[in-house]
Order: structure tokens, then sequence, then C-alpha cells
């Protein structure tokens, strides 16, 4: 008889580790498996982003990352003797204002150990040999270690999390469409003492551009840098040989020693390697992250270039859309299962196709061997990192805070501001001057305003703010949970019948969706209204921070999904509205 359960993954890496921890703390039954006999040991990829961190906060996973990991604080590239480009990350729009740099071996050992902590335990020396799928499960064929026989297993759902030679997508007969670079690079893991030939601060990134390539400096704690550089496509070198570190030193001296000015003195000493390697790059991604109950996610859905550090973050944050949808279609809480499960490849495709261009116009930039191109190139980056809105665009891309799900078909408002308000004027009831109408409703201004806050689609924004008992506390740190949380905005003229429609509105989420949905009603002060009602989460938010990120001077909700991003949002706080939406979306309790 063969074993049965909800969700198999195959590959424990970062994206199957990230998935299998979010599934257990949503109870879903699962097994995990790996060919490797044992964990990785090499440090791979080193980058931590903010937005992951946001999300191993929201899963109490973020202190283990936090103690293990170095912050980043920012990152430099030099030519021609002088700093072209600098970024300061304390410009990241998010409670993480810095680059978590930690070996992707901690990174993998502190989510397996928290899998450990909860009895699962990830089965090694497995590999998927083949699998066949039917409308009700999929058969997956396992070769096992030390057995003769292969193992049969049934489940429900299968993700593939298996790199970028995955046996589910070649299991699924689809394509890796893509190119690899022509450019061999190297990689090494070393001690680096920079003397007084080159000043760079412990906290910073650095890349040096020379005549003859590029290298990169990336520290990640005790005096320990990960190297990154680049060879010609007529160097002769096979990325399949092996690095050897007098080619490393040799290398890096050479590049640097072009653009110092005085390279006799205290020189530069790389020591005690850990790691080196040759390789190549490719940027490839399948057409469909889903085929019937297979997803793919992580490598075995997209490669790209390392440059940024975003490839192993972007597959962790692919289990992280995925896993709440899995539940809910394993659960029956969904209005509509398949369509749900459609969005995971509506949603991470888009963003995948967005970090392949982006990745690959940015390692064309660095790796540009026309003399003349290099220095429009070094003109460009330099007038254009000094510019404010150049280097947010570029912090929200590499901090992966500015990811956005727009136009999934998740998303929606029940908001338009310009045509509300030119109905407001031929009737002749707008007041342009105040924050609201008769009661709580919304003005032009205040129409305005929330146009200006986030949008259906985007990120949770996060803000500080109080409980009722005076305990300083963040948003985030409130919703932190598996549901979907939901934020009444009192705006900044309270009343009673407002007060009361909030406490319809939380009634309403009892009786309906109390296993789904949280709520937190937010104010800016705490009315003395005679009848305000007990809401369960009464938040505090005394200096209108959170009102004016929100754009929610007047009455007005947001509906957050399990993945901290805004499923819909109205003005005023309507109930119909979001019962409309949501019976689209959930199934009642």
């Amino acid at each position: 008889m063969a074993d049965i359960v909800d969700v198999l993954i195959v590959g424990a890496g970062p994206t199957g580790l990230t998935l299998a921890n979010d599934l257990r703390r949503r109870g879903v039954n699962f097994r995990i498996i790996d060919k490797a006999d044992a964990a990785t040991t090499i440090s791979k990829a080193i980058v931590v982003h903010a937005r992951n961190l946001e999300m191993f906060e929201n899963m109490s996973l973020v202190e283990p990352f936090l103690a293990h990991g170095m912050p980043i604080r920012g990152s430099n590239i030099y030519s021609q003797n002088k700093r072209i480009v600098h970024l300061n990350t304390d410009e990241i729009e998010s409670f993480y204002k810095f680059i978590l740099a930690i070996p992707q071996s901690k990174t993998e050992e502190i989510l397996a150990d928290n899998l450990a902590g909860s009895g699962v335990k990830i089965e090694r020396s497995k590999e998927l040999v083949s699998l066949s799928q039917n409308g009700e499960e999929v058969v997956a064929t396992l070769k096992c270690e030390g057995q003769s026989e292969p193992e049969i297993v049934k489940c429900r759902y299968m993700v593939g999390c298996d790199g970028a030679h995955s046996a589910a997508r070649h299991g699924l007969g689809l394509t890796f469409e893509g190119a690899s670079y022509d450019e061999v690079f190297g990689a090494a893991d070393v001690a680096v003492d920079t003397g007084i030939q080159i000043s760079m601060l412990e906290d910073e990134a650095y890349i040096y551009f020379s005549e003859s390539g590029l290298v990169t400096f990336f520290p990640f704690g005790g005096g320990r840098y990960r190297l990154i550089f680049d060879m010609m496509p007529d160097s002769n070198v096979d990325a399949a040989n092996e690095l050897k570190f007098e080619e490393v030193v040799e290398l890096v001296k050479a590049r640097l020693n072009q653009q110092l000015d005085s390279p006799e003195q205290k020189p530069l000493t790389i020591s005690d390697p850990h790691w080196l390697s040759w390789f190549k790059i490719n940027r490839r991604c399948v057409t469909s992250y889903r085929q019937g109950r297979v997803f793919l996610a992580g490598d075995a859905a997209h490669i790209h270039s390392p440059v940024g550090g975003v490839g192993m973050n972007t597959g962790m944050q692919d289990a992280m859309n995925l896993s709440w949808k899995l539940h809910l279609a394993l659960n029956d809480l969904a209005a509509d299962s398949e369509r749900l499960l459609d969005t995971y490849h509506e949603e991470r495709h888009t963003v995948g196709q967005a970090v392949l261009k982006g990745t690959d116009m940015a390692t064309k930039a660095v790796t540009l061997r026309n003399p003349l191109a290099k220095n429009v190139r070094d003109r460009m980056m330099s007038f254009l990192s000094a510019q404010e809105v150049v280097q947010q665009r570029i912090l929200r891309a590499g901090s992966l805070t500015g990811i956005s799900y727009r136009q999934s078909s998740l998303s929606a408002e029940a908001h338009r501001p310009l045509e509300r308000a030119l109905k407001a004027v031929d009737s002749g009831i707008l007041r342009f001057s105040g924050h609201g109408e008769v009661g709580e409703r919304p003005g032009f201004k205040s129409w305005m305003e929330f146009t200006r806050g986030p949008v259906a689609g985007d990120r949770v924004v996060d803000g500080p703010c109080q409980t009722t008992n005076g305990k300083s506390t963040r948003l985030a740190l409130q919703m932190a949970s598996t549901k979907f949380q939901l934020l009444l905005f009192d705006g900044f003229v309270n009343s009673e019948p407002g007060y009361q429609q909030f406490s319809a509105i939380e009634k309403n989420i009892e009786e309906h969706y109390k296993v789904l949905i949280d709520v937190h009603v937010i104010v800016p002060a705490l009315a003395k209204t005679p009848s305000m009602p007990k809401f369960k989460s009464l938040l505090l938010d005394a200096e209108r921070e959170l009102h004016n990120l929100y754009g929610a001077s007047s009455e007005c909700l947001y509906l957050i999904r399990p993945d901290g991003y805004i499923a819909f949002r109205s003005q005023p706080a309507s109930w119909d509205e979001l019962f409309h939406y949501l019976t689209g979306l959930l199934k009642g309790n």
C-alpha cells in the first residue's frame, strides 16, 4: 500500500525548507525529501534580504537569523580610482534596514532545526525518479539509498524545490527556456586583510571595475569575504576545472592594482580559503510554475545571475506565496481552489520574469568589455545613483520590498476616487476642505490621500503603534499569524456610528470567517464616546504614522493576505464590499 500525504516536497534546500516550515505551522500533512545524504556545508548564497527577514519575523524565525548573520549597511562601486556609486541601506523601507550576510549552510541549518524541533524529519538519500498524476493525486517513484525496491508515494500535491536540475521539472516534461552567459565566473570564500592598500568598511560591500574585469568583496563576518570575479569568454577558463587559491590571489591583486594609486604600500592579503569554484551562470525560466497537481519553486522554476543576491530569496518567496494557498485548498476553505492555486503561477511567474530581466541587465552592465561602453556605464551609474528616486528604486528592487501583485486576479479595491468625486461635485455634496462629510463619509481630500496609500497587491506597510495597555509595538508584530489580517482604520474624525460599524464588521467576521481572519481596529486616539465597543484588538496610532502611511485620514479598511500582501481595500470601510470580495475567495465557517 503506497503512502498517502497531502504535500510531497522534493528538495530540502532553502526553498523546500521554507515551504516545509510554513506548511508545518499551518498544520498541513507533508513529507520533505532530498537526494543528498547530508545538508550542505558550503556557504553558497550568502544574502538574506529585508523582505525575507520580514517573512521570517512573521514565522517567529527571524531571531536565529539575526543572531548568526551580519548586517551589511552599504554598497560601493569603484572604477578608475574613484567611487562612482554608494548606496546606504538605511533608506530601505523596512524595519530591517540592511542586507543580512549569512551562509546558505547556516540558513538551511536554522530552517531544518526548526522543523526538527517540531518532530519533522528530512528524508535524505531519497531521489525522485518519476511521477504521474491524475485529477485526484500525484504518484511519485522514489529511489532510496540502501533499498533495492523503489518507494511509491501518493500525494495530493507535489512541489518541486529540487534546484536547477529538477527531477520534478523533468518529470513534467517542461523546458527550461533561456540561455547561458558566455563569461566564466569565480567565487572564493576567504579571509581578507586589506592593510592600508584599500579602505573597506567591514559592514559594506565593494565592487571594483578594472580593465580586465570586476572583483567583488562581500563581507560575512570575522574578516571573511565572498570574492566574485569574472573571466573573459576568450580566457580559456573551463568552469569544470578546479579553481586554485593561487589563481584567486594573483587575479584579485592584479585587478586591484589597476585601481590603486599606491599598490606598493602594505599589501592586501588573502588567506584561509574555505570554498573555491569556477562556475557558469544561466538565465532560464519555465513557462508554467504549475502543471496539474505539481508545482515548481525556486531554482527548479527559475535561475538567473547571482548579481544582487536575490536568487535564494526569490525561491523562499515562491514558497511563502504557495503555502497558504495549498493550506486553503487542502482544507476546502477556498471558494474556488483551482482558481486560487492558479494564482501561484500568475503571480510568481511574473516576479520571476522581472527578476530575470533585472539581473540580466545588471550582469551585462558589470561585465562590459568595450572601453567606450564602460566609460558611458560609469558616468550613467554615477549620475543616476546620486538621484534619490533612483536610489529608492534600486533599494526596493534589491531588498525585494518592491515586489507587488497589483495585476493579480486576487487584488481588488472598492474605491474609484475620480468617478466618485465627479459625481459628488455634480450633486453639490462634496466638501473640499475637510477630511469627512457627514459622520464617516470621506471628502475629496481623504479620497486623494487614500489613493497615495498602498494599493491592493502591494506589500503590507509596517509602522509603530501601541496596545491599549500602553505597550509599544509594531503593526507587523501584531499581525504575526497564519491568518488573513483585517485592518480597520478609524481616520482622524471619530464617531459613535463609525465605531458601531466597525463592531458590526468584527461580528460579521466572527460569524463567517473566524478561523481565517483576525481583525485589528487602529485609532489615532482612544475615543471618549460613551458606548465605544470593546474590540478584540485595538491599536493606538498616537502619532498618526500608520494612518498617514495607509492614506487613512478617513475611515477605511485593508485586508492583508497570509503572505503579507494587500488583498483588498476599501474607502469607506464597507462590509458589503468586503463580503463580496471574500465570498469569491474563501468559504465561511
